[in-house]
């Protein structure tokens, strides 16, 4: 048996059909003051409710349809613990993306700190390195100067060393 507004599929689930343009016309007759949601079917309600809920400037529509219907101030106190999940799910989405971007950045830039020091500690051993060796031949000039009986002012003069270091070379 086949109903007019509705298919029953079984004793616990039925298809119901509305006409959007109807309901459009239920909502036009209610802000003109011809129409009370009292006359509406329950169906037809929760068509409104649905279609309008998020409509700027249907919120007396929607409180009026939130206070006649407890299934439907029900529905929307559901809706909007929703709407806070999935605005909270989101934020905490968006902050642990910022996160792995903060941790990536910073591994980055620990990797590009460990590069460059290991490259000024190269180049600060080879400097050290040809100091070491710049010293050791003047020192060995030195030496070499003052086996032969030159005084501490040429071998000073010709190394650039001070008077306490070509002492301690003898």
């Amino acid at each position: 048996m086949e109903e007019t507004e509705h298919d029953r599929l079984n004793e616990l689930l039925e298809v119901i059909y509305y006409e959007m343009p109807k309901t459009a016309d239920a909502v036009k007759k209610f802000f003109e003051g011809k129409e009370t949601l009292k006359t509406l079917p329950t169906e037809q309600k929760w068509c409104i409710y649905f279609k309008y809920r998020q409509e700027e400037g249907m919120e007396p529509l929607i409180d009026e349809l939130r206070n006649e219907e407890e299934g439907i101030m029900r529905a929307d106190r559901a809706l909007k613990k929703i709407e806070r999940d999935q605005d909270k799910r989101a934020r905490a989405i968006f902050w642990d993306n910022q996160r792995l971007v903060y941790n990536s950045d910073m591994d980055a830039a620990k990797e590009e700190g460990l590069l460059q020091g290991r490259q000024e500690g190269q180049q600060a051993g080879m400097q050290a390195g040809r100091l070491e060796g710049r010293m050791a031949r003047q020192e060995e000039i030195a030496r070499n100067a003052l086996a032969e009986g030159s005084s501490i002012e040429f071998v000073q003069k010709i190394t650039g060393l001070s008077s306490e270091e070509i002492d301690k070379l003898r």
